[in-house]
């Protein structure tokens, strides 16, 4: 069994509910109420993330972890 936690909009999430019945897909109400926005990334995080996607920060591949790790 996978677990998965999704975001649904709340006007589409009686639509979500009824198409995971019909899959035959449980839903933990649990989870549905432990499910919190501190999961996302700070500031800082975040700009690191984007930076990476950019190309930035890094010279080039990493392609020797003992050079990489010397380096930092």
């Amino acid at each position: 069994m996978e677990t998965l936690v999704i975001n649904i909009p709340e006007k589409k999430s009686a639509l979500v509910k009824q198409l995971l019945k019909e899959l035959g897909v449980t839903i933990d109400k649990k989870a549905t109420v432990n499910c919190t926005k501190s999961h996302l990334p700070n500031a800082l995080t975040a700009k690191t993330i984007e930076d990476a996607h950019n190309g930035i920060g890094l010279e080039g591949p990493i392609t020797d972890l003992k050079a990489f790790m010397d380096s930092l």
